[in-house]
């Protein structure tokens, strides 16, 4: 795999992403480094970087070619987002110096370039067809609404926590004073885009980027939420209004810190929580999803998947959960497939059995392909450890619950019953029949897994006959299938035990 970077330079923070890309266009992060710099004017400035500035931020790139270099990274992606208010005069000679010192060539994006990479970073990750994006960063704050292939509407302010931080500073006008200056700013800049108040109904909403990332890490600690995982939380509008309230309840300077978030300065984030909160209700929505960094990812998609340039992923889920396989279990992805399209023949064949809704194959899907990514820590307890890798993976398209009831069927694959000490644990997002489903689906897969033990794709198709109490599988094959079939008579107990049908299977 060749191992690609992204650095981003904008004007408070630096950062690296590294990721593994395939030759077949997929690609899984690696790597995040992220560093603060100061590359922000003053007020009454010439509107040249100084010495200080342009050493500084070098000594962070510096270590990020070290970074790059201990990947083995081949093709460095170079961009800096600076709005064009506060561009520095001499940006041009400083990444001039930069090349020099550091070999990064650096790209300066125009605002519709990077509302084009949110764009993509967004549409390319989540399965949310018609949505809206909200990006925001120490300085700026871009807005994009997308409807499936094309942008129908975008606004960029020159604004971000730090920004305004700087406008109403608090130890000046007091927190009280600052922050009712802030509201009504944000308010009549929003305001100034009638078509923030149109928005669809139908239309979700995204936001990203490091403040809405410290945002989830608030509110999963606030309910007790059960998964540890920021990127694809759903969140309320009244859990971001209370997040707010108490953070602004505080007393806040730069000097203090939120012990959980990874902003350094409590003002900043307090400051961040109003600007997202206006958005939300600006735009009428009662949830929204957190998304990491959607820049970013469009940069990473433009790069190594260019068609997404002229149009979107058509199956986020499918590129995902190949992308992950492609990195944790190599040479398998024939066999991957072969086992989610018998799993899918069985749940086709078998629904007036299991009853379950056609939602439940998102979860059969991913199971199916990364039943084997444990391999790679333990071969012996794979499935166990198949649970582990999917719970940490990177995949789109589903919901946390999804995920996690997806981990729980692939660690069935073996046999065996769903683990009730780690059942427990995830017990608040579950619906009430996850349980019943999660085993039958275990089921599925481990006699879908048997049916290509010798992973030869010998078995082209699957007929169930259910009769009275009894279910004849018969297998249509290409060659021998002997194997197999000794392989997937070990499941019978099991489908017994949750069918509550004795099979047989030829």
């Amino acid at each position: 795999m060749e191992k690609i970077a992204v650095i981003l330079v904008e004007t408070y923070s630096a950062k690296l992403y590294i990721a593994a890309a395939s030759q077949d266009n997929y690609f899984v992060v690696q790597d995040i480094e992220s560093e603060p710099i100061q590359l922000s004017l003053e007020m009454d400035d010439d509107h040249f970087l100084k010495k200080p500035q342009i050493d500084s931020t070098i000594r962070v790139l510096k270590n990020f070619r070290k970074i790059c270099e201990l990947h083995g990274v081949t093709r460095t992606i170079a961009v800096a987002n600076l709005f064009r208010e506060t561009k520095p005069k001499n940006i041009y000679s400083f990444f001039d110096e930069v090349f020099a010192s550091c070999g990064f060539r650096f790209s300066v994006l125009a605002p519709e370039e990077q509302n084009s990479h949110i764009y993509s970073g967004s549409i390319n990750s989540y399965d949310i067809p018609k949505g809206v994006v909200a990006h925001l960063s120490a300085d700026g704050l871009h807005i994009v609404e997308y409807n499936r292939r094309s942008i129908v509407n975008q606004a960029i302010f020159n604004f971000g926590p730090m920004t305004l931080l700087n406008m109403y500073p608090f130890e000046e006008l007091g927190k009280d004073v600052a922050l009712t200056k802030i509201k009504k700013y944000i308010a009549t800049q929003l305001g100034d885009y009638e078509w923030l108040k149109k928005v669809d109904e139908e239309f979700q909403l995204v936001i990203s980027g490091d403040y809405a990332l410290d945002l989830a890490k608030m509110i999963r600690k606030h309910k007790k939420y059960p998964l540890d995982r920021d990127d694809g939380l759903i969140v309320d509008k009244s859990e971001v209004e209370y997040i707010c309230n108490q953070v602004c309840a505080l007393e806040l300077d730069k000097t203090k810190k939120i012990k959980i978030i990874n902003e350094p300065r409590a003002d900043v984030f307090a400051v961040s929580l109003h600007i997202l909160q206006a958005i939300i209700n600006e735009i009428g929505k009662d949830k929204a999803t957190i998304c990491s960094n959607a820049f970013i990812k469009g940069v990473m998609y433009a790069e190594v998947i260019p068609s997404t340039l002229d149009r979107p992923i058509s199956d986020v889920l499918g590129f995902s959960v190949i992308a992950e396989t492609s990195f944790h279990d190599v040479g398998s992805e024939k066999h991957n497939e072969q086992v989610y399209n018998l799993a899918i023949l069985l749940f086709k064949q078998l629904k007036v059995l299991h009853k379950l809704p056609r939602n439940y194959v998102k979860i059969l899907r991913v199971a199916a392909f990364m039943h084997d990514v444990g391999k790679r820590i333990n071969f012996l307890k794979h499935a166990k450890y198949s649970y582990d890798v999917i719970m940490g993976a990177d995949i789109f398209g589903v919901t946390h619950r999804e995920l996690v009831l997806a981990a729980f069927t692939a660690s069935l694959h073996q046999g065996g019953d769903i683990a009730m000490s780690e059942w427990v644990k995830y017990k608040d997002l579950f619906e009430e029949d996850d349980a019943s489903a999660v085993s039958k689906l275990g089921v599925i897969l481990r006699i879908a897994e048997a049916l290509d033990r010798t992973k030869n794709s010998i078995i082209v198709d699957v007929t169930c006959d259910i009769l009275g109490d009894s279910v004849i599988m018969k297998t249509i094959k290409t060659a021998d299938n002997t194997y197999e079939l000794q392989k997937a008579q070990e499941a019978c107990k099991d489908f017994e035990k949750y069918f509550c049908k004795k099979i047989e299977i030829l």
